[in-house]
C-alpha cells in the first residue's frame, strides 16, 4: 500500500515537470520561436568627454579629450558624438574653449569656437538674480537715509525724494526776480520795459532820476494816502520743498559694495578702544568692527533706473523706507508740501505775537546722535 502512494507521488512530479518544460520551451524559454522575449540589439556611439579641466580661451590640446561609449538613445543632440573616434577627435582637438569646462563634463558645439574673440562672457553671480526686463543701479546712502542700516539683500523698499523748487525766468533760466531797469530814447523820454517782463531789481543805479517811476518790483497803494509805491524783495527767493515717493516696491540687490574677486568676505578691521592708532590694552583682544556701507544696489526698471540716476545727478535728497517681504499692494501717494501738511494735519500758523522766545530762534535745532560725533582723540 506504502509502495503505490510512492509511485503515484512520483508520476505526479514527473507529470507536473513535463508540463512546466512544454510551456517553458513553448511560450518564453525557447530561442527563434515567435515567443522570444530577447531585447533587440542597441546601437553604441562614441561621445566626447573632457579629459581634464579647460580653460575660457585656451585650446583643446590632444590629450584634453576622450571618448566614452554610450547607448545612442541616451546621446543629447548638441554632444560631439559619432562612430568614429579619429573623426570626432579632429572636430575638437586645437579648437578654442568658449567658457571654462570641467573635467568629464561632455563636450558640445556651443563649448568651442574657432576664433578667440569669440568667448563666453563668464557673468557675475549678481545678475542671476535680476529678473527679464528689469535693471540693477547703486545709490548712495547714510545711516539715516538707509533705515539705520536695518536692509539686507532681498528686502523690499520705496525710495522717497525730496526737492527744493524755486521760481524761474522762462527765457533766461535764471531765479527770479529779474533786474530791470528804463531805457531812454532820444529828448530823455522814457522807454519802459514790455509788461511780459517780471520782477525787480534791489538797487538803483545812481544815474537814473528817482522821479521817473520804474517797471520793476511790486506796485502797492498805500491805504491811507492812496500813493502808490514800489516794493523790492529784501532776499533772494526762498526755495519750496515738495516730496514725493519716487519708486515704489524695489528689491535691494546687495547692501555696500560688493566683494571683489579673491577678497575676503566678511573681513574685520580691529579698532582699539583707545582710537585709531591706538594699542589694545595688555591682555584684551582688540575691538572688531565693520566699515558701515554707504552704498546700496537696486533692481528697479529702467524707467524707474532714469528717474534715480536723475536724482542723483542733481542732489536730490533720496531716502528708503522699508517693506514686509510679501507686501504687494500698489498705493497711491500725494506730494507732501508745506500747504499739504497745514492743511491736511491741521497744523495752525503761529499768531504773531506781542512778546517772543529769548535768544531768537531762527533755525531748528536738530539733535545729534552720539555714534555720529568723530571719536575724541586719545589723550596723552
Amino acid at each position: 500500500m506504502r509502495r503505490s502512494r510512492i509511485f503515484i507521488l512520483l508520476a505526479i512530479i514527473l507529470l507536473l515537470g513535463a508540463a512546466a518544460a512544454y510551456l517553458f520551451l513553448g511560450r518564453g524559454g525557447g530561442t527563434g520561436s515567435e515567443g522570444d522575449a530577447t531585447p533587440p540589439p542597441v546601437d553604441v556611439v562614441f561621445v566626447a568627454i573632457a579629459a581634464q579641466d579647460i580653460s575660457r580661451g585656451a585650446k583643446i590640446p590632444e590629450d584634453g579629450v576622450i571618448m566614452s561609449r554610450m547607448n545612442a538613445n541616451l546621446v543629447v543632440e548638441t554632444m560631439i558624438s559619432g562612430q568614429d573616434e579619429d573623426e570626432i577627435r579632429s572636430r575638437i582637438v586645437d579648437r578654442i574653449a568658449r567658457q571654462d569646462i570641467a573635467r568629464g563634463v561632455p563636450l558640445t558645439e556651443a563649448m568651442l569656437t574657432d576664433t578667440s574673440g569669440d568667448l563666453l562672457a563668464g557673468g557675475s553671480n549678481a545678475a542671476l538674480a535680476i529678473p527679464a526686463g528689469y535693471t540693477a543701479i547703486a545709490i548712495p546712502m547714510t545711516r539715516l537715509s538707509g533705515i539705520a542700516f536695518a536692509m539686507q539683500d532681498g528686502d523690499v523698499v520705496d525710495v522717497l525724494i525730496t526737492l527744493l523748487l524755486v521760481d524761474l525766468d522762462p527765457d533766461f533760466q535764471t531765479i527770479l526776480p529779474n533786474q530791470t531797469l528804463p531805457l531812454y530814447g532820444p529828448g530823455g523820454t522814457a522807454e519802459f520795459p514790455s509788461g511780459n517782463i517780471t520782477g525787480g531789481v534791489d538797487k538803483l543805479e545812481d544815474d537814473v532820476p528817482e522821479s521817473v517811476p520804474f517797471p520793476f518790483g511790486k506796485v502797492i497803494t498805500e491805504e491811507v494816502t492812496g500813493s502808490p509805491f514800489h516794493v523790492f524783495p529784501k532776499e533772494e527767493q526762498r526755495p519750496r520743498a515738495v516730496s514725493q515717493r519716487l519708486v515704489e516696491a524695489a528689491i535691494v540687490l546687495h547692501v555696500g559694495t560688493f566683494q571683489l574677486e579673491g577678497e575676503v568676505a566678511g573681513e574685520v578691521i580691529p579698532v582699539p578702544e583707545g582710537g585709531v592708532g591706538a594699542p589694545a590694552p595688555e591682555g584684551q583682544a582688540p575691538v572688531q568692527t565693520v566699515e558701515a556701507p554707504d552704498i546700496i544696489t537696486l533692481i528697479v526698471t529702467p524707467q524707474e533706473a532714469l528717474a534715480l540716476n536723475w536724482a542723483i545727478k542733481v542732489g536730490a535728497d533720496l531716502t528708503f523706507t522699508l517693506r514686509a517681504p510679501n507686501d504687494g499692494e500698489v498705493t497711491e501717494t500725494t506730494s507732501v508740501t508745506l500747504q499739504y501738511l497745514l492743511d491736511t494735519f491741521e497744523i495752525t500758523v503761529p499768531t504773531k505775537l506781542p512778546y517772543g522766545m529769548e535768544p531768537s530762534l531762527e533755525n531748528l535745532i536738530i539733535p545729534e546722535l552720539p555714534n555720529d560725533q568723530p571719536p575724541e582723540p586719545p589723550q596723552q
